[in-house]
């Protein structure tokens, strides 16, 4: 449902019924909340499908565990991106119990892939440790600044998505100007002035959370947007606030000193 920004379970009940899919797969580019995996498991298992979870873009709140489990919930296999909300190197990781992870091995090694690069495996072996120490700190932190950020933007007459729904639980922002049209000339816009999303408009603040911002820095990031969008300000006078914000935070937080 677009509305809520999640999916409707009563249609994919009865679509995975009427179906019978092999594999149901959960995930979102845009993606505010936790998805109903528990919900929608006893009809995946029913139709005789395995339950598979995108978690490219909230790994990390996954690690830190605020976002959901989606393996306990009733995914057979989790898999996603180590350098998006995950803070590894570029590159991919699947999860998944041992039976499982066995039958997924001996599929996709060595017919697919047969490769190994020691230096991200020794990276990947770092921010596994990091995430484990840091995480749920971590995570906590960032679904604190993107609510903030999101009900800051709010306030400030920006349309952002699922007010009701308490704008995300996630690390994601979403201003709800559509794909294109004024989403792509809001992105433009503010990208001369240094602030960087997507044409959706999509924000996301994890790299600011590293760098060790918190909610009274969103609130700046938020005042900075409005500047630029509603009040036209100049955007070379904004880009030399936002690098002397970043100036000011150039130490990365929640990693082993």
């Amino acid at each position: 449902m677009e509305k809520n920004m999640n999916i409707d379970v009563e249609s994919a009940e009865k679509m995975i019924t009427s179906k019978k899919p092999r594999i149901v797969i959960f995930g979102a580019s845009l993606f505010l909340f936790p998805h109903p995996v528990q919900k929608l498991s006893e009809a995946a298992r029913d139709a005789g499908a395995q339950i598979a979870y995108d978690g490219s873009h909230v790994l990390g709140l996954i690690a830190g565990k605020q976002f959901q489990d989606p393996i306990r919930e009733g995914a057979a296999v989790l898999f996603g991106s180590t350098h998006k909300s995950f803070f590894g190197p570029q590159g991919g990781i699947i999860l998944a119990d041992k039976e499982i992870g066995l039958i997924i091995k001996k599929r996709i090694y060595p017919a697919l892939v047969d490769n190994a690069h020691w230096n991200r495996i020794a990276a990947l072996t770092l921010a596994l440790a990091e995430m484990k120490e840091f995480g749920p700190k971590y995570a906590t932190q960032v679904v604190k600044n993107a609510q903030t950020l999101a009900r800051t933007l709010a306030e400030y007459g920006f349309p952002v998505a699922c007010t009701s729904l308490g704008f995300t639980k996630s690390h994601q922002v979403y201003l709800n100007y559509g794909r294109f049209g004024n989403g792509r000339r809001t992105a433009k816009t503010l990208e001369k002035a240094n602030v960087i999303t997507d044409c959706g408009v999509r924000l996301g603040v994890c790299e600011v959370t590293r760098r060790g911002m918190k909610q009274k820095e969103m609130q700046k990031i938020a005042e900075l947007i409005k500047r630029v969008i509603k009040d036209r300000e100049q955007s070379s006078r904004i880009k030399a606030e936002v690098a002397k914000l970043i100036g000011e935070f150039q130490e990365v937080k929640y990693c082993f000193e």
